[in-house]
C-alpha cells in the first residue's frame, strides 16, 4: 500500500460486515471452501459471495482457484488477517 487511495481501498474492503464475517469464517478453516458453501452458510446468493470474495482477493486477503466447476477460496495470510481483525 503506497498511496492514500490504496489504503482507502484496503480499509473500504474491510468495512463491509459480510466481508468481515466471511474472513472470520475462512480463518477457522484448514482447507479451501467453495463459494456454494459460503452462500449456504451466509444465506446469500453465490453471486453476492463471489463479488465480496473478489474485493477481498484484490486486496490480497483471500486467494481463489477453480477446481472443475467450483470456485474455491481461502485466507492468503492468516497471521496478517488475524492482526487486522
Amino acid at each position: 500500500m503506497n498511496t492514500i487511495k490504496e489504503k482507502a481501498d484496503f480499509y473500504k474492503a474491510l468495512s463491509e460486515p459480510l466481508r468481515l464475517r466471511i474472513l472470520h469464517y475462512l480463518l477457522g478453516l484448514e482447507e479451501y471452501t467453495c463459494v456454494k458453501e459460503l452462500a449456504h452458510i451466509f444465506k446469500n446468493d453465490q453471486s453476492v459471495i463471489y463479488r465480496h470474495l473478489e474485493v477481498l482477493r484484490r486486496e490480497g486477503l483471500v486467494e481463489t482457484r477453480k477446481q472443475k466447476k467450483f470456485l474455491l477460496c481461502y485466507v492468503k495470510d492468516k497471521e496478517k488477517v488475524r492482526k487486522l481483525l
